[in-house]
């Protein structure tokens, strides 16, 4: 069996130090690094904060390899590992004392494309306006939107963008996710909803873009846009998921507790 890792960090000085630090203690315990994506590796180590460890998701096209971040970044709600705590992960991993946790992947399709995301897609205006949709749920019309775009988000994504447009946290043992409206407008003319709703995971959403804001309208997939001239967008939970070891039982209590409180 391989003890190769794949490494992906960002480019800061410090993110540099750290990886020569874990490098030097993998080392000592037989462990070799790639820091291009190789599918033989045993662990996908992220060095960096969430933005980081989302680009490695998308670059190693949501790799079956467990996934684990050192944090050296700002919140890093993904990265578990801290800096004085490197020799410990290690350890810890090299005696399998850690356990798996599957996060959940949405998948959007748009004009036959396929793109996934495991924070959220967000659908919204590439302008300072209101953009118009027409929102589906399980083939069911639900809402004339209008209003800054929507949110759609997994429960480990419920704590990024989604949690800032007033969205609710999802704990992420639930298998679900959720519709968040950006500030939603209500009126004798609008009937948005002004609140978020939750779905199980095989619920479907489907949203129509109004023809005159067809060409205002932008698809942001975990951060990076996507532009098409697509009229509609079709969005579920997908059957993949992505692996990530959790070495602390309680890590995600304390991650709510010190990084969003």
């Amino acid at each position: 069996m391989t003890n190769k890792i794949n490494v992906f960090k960002n480019k800061s000085k410090f993110s540099k130090s750290v990886f020569q630090k874990s490098k030097k203690i993998m080392q000592k315990y037989g462990y070799t690094f790639t820091s291009s994506y190789e599918d033989d590796a045993v662990l996908n180590l992220v060095i960096g904060g969430d933005g980081t460890f989302l680009n490695a998701v998308h670059l190693s096209n949501f790799s079956d390899i467990p996934f684990i971040g050192i944090n050296t970044g700002h919140l890093g709600f993904y990265q578990e590992v801290e800096v004085n705590m490197i020799e410990n992960f290690i350890r810890s991993f090299d005696n399998k004392d850690y356990r798996i946790e599957n996060l959940s992947i949405l998948e959007a399709r748009i004009n036959n494309k396929i793109i996934n995301s495991i924070n959220e897609v967000v659908v919204k205006s590439d302008r300072n306006q209101i953009i118009r949709l027409k929102v589906f749920i399980d083939g069911n019309f639900i809402e004339a939107y209008s209003g800054d775009g929507l949110i759609i988000s997994t429960p480990h994504g419920s704590t990024a963008y989604n949690l800032s447009a007033g969205g609710a946290i999802l704990h992420q043992s639930l298998n679900g996710f959720q519709l968040t409206p950006i500030a939603p407008v209500y009126s004798n003319m609008n009937k948005s909803l002004r609140c978020p709703v939750v779905l199980p995971n095989d619920a479907t959403i489907d949203i129509n873009i109004s023809k005159r804001d067809n060409y205002h309208t932008v698809f942001i997939f975990d951060g990076k846009e996507y532009s098409s001239k697509d009229y509609k967008i079709r969005i579920g939970v997908s059957d993949r998921k992505i692996k990530k070891l959790i070495l602390n039982k309680n890590h995600y209590w304390t991650n709510i507790k010190n990084k969003l409180m």
